[in-house]
């Protein structure tokens, strides 16, 4: 078994801890660790590079089969301003789900699953730079700093789903008007 085959089975755990805890899975990019709500995830898979579609905004790495529906798989590096790595046996995408919708997310791994106690998570309001405004808090664990993520934050739905269904726009008709 590798150690990306363990990352696979890490929602098993999500289930453990205490009620008064916020579980978040942890994920990397680069050296930074950032937590997103366990309970929003839905899986974690291989990374397989997804179908790229034209138009797409630039976080919109392309689109995948997930379950028989095609969702968005975006990429965190280049919406947090990161530079791009090739993809290596650690990569994967999380499968989450926020505001009612399914995406994906590429990451360089998925390393844990933590109970971050209330008090030890600070809310600030974080600016608007690119890198912070898609942060809720930071929960502080002995030495570690997690930055959690506010989801509905990191992807704009409705210039994705233009992208992905141009004529959604189109009040609804794929009918030439009549002249």
């Amino acid at each position: 078994m590798t150690t990306n085959d363990k990352t696979m089975d890490i929602l098993n755990l999500q289930f453990i801890g205490a009620g008064n805890e916020n579980q978040q899975m942890i994920f990397n990019l680069d050296d930074e660790e950032f937590g997103i709500d366990v309970l929003t995830v839905q899986e974690i898979v291989r990374f397989t590079k997804p179908v790229k579609v034209p138009r797409a905004p630039d976080c919109v790495f392309g689109v995948i089969n997930f379950r028989g529906d095609i969702i968005p798989v975006l990429d965190l590096r280049q919406i947090f301003g990161l530079e791009p790595v090739k993809h290596d046996e650690f990569t994967v995408t999380i499968i989450v789900k926020a505001s009612e919708k399914i995406f994906g997310m590429i990451v360089d791994k998925v390393s844990d699953i933590v109970n971050v106690p209330e008090p030890n998570i600070q809310r600030t309001e974080f600016s608007s730079k690119e890198k912070t405004k898609y942060l809720k808090a930071v929960g502080k664990l002995e030495n570690r700093l997690i930055l959690m993520l506010d989801l509905d934050k990191v992807v704009n739905f409705e210039e994705i789903e233009e992208a992905l269904h141009p004529s959604a726009s189109n009040s609804g008709s794929n009918e030439i008007p009549a002249q």
